[in-house]
């Protein structure tokens, strides 16, 4: 009898080299040089990174790196879900997942080239994570359809704009391989949302109490990314130029 993909593969937890680094895991040191580059490490979010690239070509390194922090979780998590739910969901769901995993890895080789165009490389900038990371969330929410909901409807639907917002802004800065690159992203990213839509709906067709769940978590994770964008305006729209960008010609 064929064993189970969880029982032949390794179960420890990812790892990536140079290691997942979080803001709040940087030395002192290295968190005044992370302000002194970003003129404050309050700066370190996508979305006020975006607005900083805008007026200076400097800041599209850390607005991508923040991208690609999510596209490397994005592989563990799709990778981790095809094998932990290889027997509970259908055999073309897993399929689906598993495809969904491989865009993630080319998304990812996508941004690690960019940071090496914009003169960046992995490591220089640290990990943005959103969200609960899989095992921070309770076993009660690990349901498919729930992580369906989470990830690939509501995430997904983030990573959606945001590639097309980044798109936009590096059209109009002149950066074409950046425009260039999240058009391709972006065309992956309807199709994981379309996805997700999909078996979300077969799913609760068999089980209708996961629906609602499912709902009810996908809307919890959208009011939180809302609110870190509304944050992140809010600060933009309270800065002076001057705190918001460090000084220092642009390239």
């Amino acid at each position: 009898m064929t064993r189970a993909l969880k029982e032949r593969v390794d179960s420890r937890e990812a790892k990536r080299e140079p290691p997942y680094r979080t803001t709040m895991e940087l030395t002192p040191e290295q968190q005044k040089a992370l302000a002194e580059k970003l003129g404050g490490i309050q700066n370190y979010n996508p979305v006020v990174l975006r607005e900083m690239a805008r007026k200076d070509r400097r800041f599209f390194a850390p607005l991508i790196m923040s991208i690609l922090s999510a596209e490397f979780r994005g592989i563990d998590f799709f990778g981790r879900f095809v094998v932990d739910t290889e027997d509970e969901v259908p055999w073309h769901m897993t399929l689906g997942v598993a495809r969904q995993t491989f865009d993630e890895s080319r998304h990812t080789l996508l941004n690690m080239k960019l940071l090496e165009h914009l003169g960046s490389s992995v490591g220089e900038y640290p990990d943005i994570i959103l969200g609960p990371q899989r095992d921070d969330i309770p076993p009660e929410e690990l349901d498919p359809a729930i992580l369906l909901a989470r990830v690939n409807v509501a995430l997904e639907g983030f990573a959606l704009t945001t590639f097309e917002e980044i798109r936009a802004l590096a059209e109009q800065t002149g950066e074409e391989m950046v425009a260039h690159c999240h058009d391709y992203n972006m065309a992956d990213e309807v199709t994981h949302v379309a996805l997700g839509d999909y078996w979300l709906e077969k799913l609760s067709q068999v089980q209708p109490w996961r629906k609602e769940r499912a709902r009810a978590a996908q809307q919890e994770f959208e009011s939180n990314i809302a609110m870190v964008r509304q944050m992140a305006r809010s600060y933009m729209a309270a800065s002076t130029p001057s705190e918001a960008t460090p000084s220092g010609n642009g390239n």
